[in-house]
């Protein structure tokens, strides 16, 4: 009984915890992909530049809501450069555009559990 309560509880705050993310992309080698969310086609092609030029190397860059919008957190393998950069191409997009855009098309078991490890094992660009 005691692990069936735990295992709600751990549940429920991974899920309260991803409530205010807009969209998940992972950074491996300088490849990004999407684990959740929804990102526009321009800023995901944008973000995509961005990782492959500056050969980043394992990362995730998330998007948050705020008060004043949404702001992009950023941890793993990317320098202050690279990040600042990831945060002056997603100042372009409103936080409107950003909750209207496209689902992921086609997602993988990675990409509907929102698991990044298991995306890049199903990526289909590979």
């Amino acid at each position: 009984m005691f692990a069936l309560l735990a295992v709600v509880v751990v549940v429920f705050l991974w899920c309260t915890s991803r409530q205010s993310e807009l969209f998940c992309i992972s950074v491996r080698n300088g490849r990004a992909i999407v684990v959740r969310g929804r990102v526009p086609p321009t800023l995901l092609s944008d973000i995509r530049d961005v990782v492959s030029r500056l050969h980043a190397g394992s990362a995730t860059i998330r998007a948050m809501k705020s008060e004043g919008g949404g702001r992009l957190v950023c941890s793993g393998d990317l320098g202050d450069d690279q990040k600042q950069q990831l945060r002056n191409v997603f100042s372009l997009y409103p936080i409107a555009q950003l909750r209207h855009a496209p689902l992921i098309p086609k997602p993988s078991l990675g990409q509907l559990l929102g698991i990044a490890w298991l995306a890049w094992m199903f990526d289909r660009r590979s």
